[in-house]
């Protein structure tokens, strides 16, 4: 697949190529299907806009929820991607034409006031590059454009549990100190390993009920921000501890008490 150079600015939405997408969901399903990849909830994506919140790992993860939601449901996902992403020239372009964008205000404004499907991942490349003691971490900071988005255009929040893919690499350490001292200008992953070899595990997406913010207040009151992110938050743990403990053959609730009683 080759994807045609444009004058357009990567970046934008204008750069998107709406052929090449499709051919190259197309490409993603099929690889989705030999791995298995599973997506939950798909009836809980509403008809109109919406903000699909997930958590970031591996850095392409996304692009197999992408490809499972547009297979199932026949619309296009867009993805406000991390700044970083645009100082690579041809990752730039790639990732551009198939409907990710640079993660601006402006973008998302403009694609959910068009009745699109966002996707935003909070924790950008410092939750991708986590190490591993951090797996099913929200590693959120600061972050909180996302939920102001939101709330500007009345859009509900959707949020996705990505199960399966911070399981893929076995990262450790702290990718940013050590750029540092190597005077890079990017994060440099470490793998646990002497080669960053990858896992098999099983890739579930959870798509939780849609958070309305109708009736959530004002994008300038930092209460009603600061309240929807924690909701936002709060429903995503709630979906990995129910799956982990599952998982792990452990029960999420205390057991009922017995009925009967020493003697």
């Amino acid at each position: 697949m080759r994807v045609a150079r444009s004058r357009v600015p990567p970046g934008s939405i204008e750069a998107y190529s709406e052929p090449f997408a499709r051919r190259f969901m197309r490409f993603l399903d099929r690889v989705a299907d030999k791995l298995d990849v599973e997506v939950v909830g798909i009836e809980n994506l509403p008809p109109g806009r919406a903000l699909l919140v997930t958590n970031h790992a591996f850095g392409f993860d996304a692009a197999l929820l992408m490809a499972r939601i547009e297979a199932a449901t026949g619309r296009r996902v867009w993805v406000l991607g991390e700044h970083a992403w645009w100082v690579i020239p041809g990752l730039r372009r790639l990732a551009a034409a198939v409907g990710t964008v640079d993660g601006t205000q402006e973008n998302a404004d403009r694609l959910l006031s068009a009745d699109e499907l966002v996707l935003v991942m909070p924790g950008g490349l410092r939750e991708a590059l986590k190490p591993r003691e951090l797996r099913y971490r929200l590693l959120w900071g600061n972050r909180y454009g996302f939920v102001r988005a939101a709330l500007r255009n009345r859009a509900p929040i959707v949020p996705i549990a990505s199960l399966g893919p911070e399981e893929i690499f076995d990262l450790v350490g702290n990718p940013w100190k050590r750029s540092r001292r190597l005077h890079l200008p990017f994060p440099l992953p470490r793998p646990a390993h002497l080669l960053p070899i990858p896992r098999r595990a099983p890739i579930r997406y959870v798509i939780g009920e849609p958070i309305p913010v109708d009736r959530c207040g004002d994008v300038d009151e930092e209460t009603a921000v600061r309240r929807l992110r924690r909701e936002v938050e709060g429903a995503l743990h709630e979906v990995f501890e129910e799956r982990l403990a599952s998982r792990a053959g452990f029960p999420i609730a205390a057991p009922p008490p017995s009925e009967t009683s020493p003697s």
